[in-house]
């Protein structure tokens, strides 16, 4: 009888975890998820007590952040395989630097987890000699890195998590009508409901097809075809009237090129 594969994933947003947990369990059934930790700290003291052989690690989280856990852990003995998991991938190099066998990328796909899985399947059955595995990083950074300017080559967001109350909807992208930052969080707003994402307006523009959804200001982002015309008032601001309602969004200056030809 083979034993599990003893695993443990970090990440400070609990619905994340959650939802990394049931999609690890669905896609690679040896595994036993021995922990789940919201920050470095806990991270550490969960590898400490259990051992897991993979490490699913959240980059940004208060405190110890993940790349710090992975440096730390480096220096152990026995340290796990690391797989950063994250929004941002601006921190892609620094993460391969430090060992990392993969790199995933949230919102999370399940085509994308399960190449993940078999690269960390092959290199705990030692299919691989440590050379031929420093290799093949070498060549997921640089399709990461090409990805990461390359647009024609991007695949863009297709459904949220997002919360409402004390709920979570997976929300489909094509549903949205448009998106406004507030503070630290970021509404989504799909006919008359509206959720909340962690998710930065900034980050979530690389994330959206540009011929789908358009930055009209600093803190909104509207689907185009949720337009039903631009007006202007007599001091010469523009907004976008949106069909089916009566609301209206501001279109900052650094915007109004996108709307001359309209």
């Amino acid at each position: 009888m083979s034993h599990k594969v003893k695993v443990v994933i970090a990440d400070d947003e609990p619905i994340l975890r959650a939802h990394l947990k049931m999609m690890l369990e669905d896609v690679w059934p040896e595994i036993d998820i021995v922990g789940q930790a919201a920050n470095g700290e806990e991270a550490l003291e969960l590898t400490e007590a259990f051992s897991p052989r993979v490490l699913f690690l959240d980059i940004n989280m208060p405190g110890i952040d993940g790349l710090e856990v992975s440096r730390i852990l480096s220096e152990s003995e026995q340290a796990p395989v690391i797989v950063f998991v994250t929004a941002y991938n601006e921190h892609a190099v620094t993460a391969f630097e430090n060992q990392a066998i993969d790199y995933l990328l949230k919102p999370l796909e399940e085509s994308r987890l399960i190449k993940t899985v078999q690269r960390i399947q092959k290199l705990l059955s030692n299919e691989h000699s440590e050379s031929e595995q420093h290799s093949q990083l070498q060549v997921m950074l640089s399709q990461l890195m090409q990805e990461s300017g390359d647009a024609s080559s991007q695949t863009y967001l297709k459904w949220i998590r997002a919360s409402k109350n004390n709920d979570v909807y997976m929300v489909d992208v094509d549903d949205v009508d448009y998106f406004i930052a507030d503070n630290k969080y970021t509404e989504v707003t799909v006919g008359l409901n509206k959720h909340l994402i962690k998710t930065a307006i900034t980050v979530l523009e690389n994330q959206l097809d540009p011929d789908v959804f358009w930055r009209i200001h600093r803190n909104c982002i509207v689907r185009v075809d949720t337009i039903a015309h631009i007006s202007k008032d007599e001091l010469g601001h523009v907004y976008v009237n949106l069909k089916g309602s009566n609301e209206k969004l501001s279109v900052s200056r650094k915007y109004h090129h996108l709307f001359k030809q309209m």
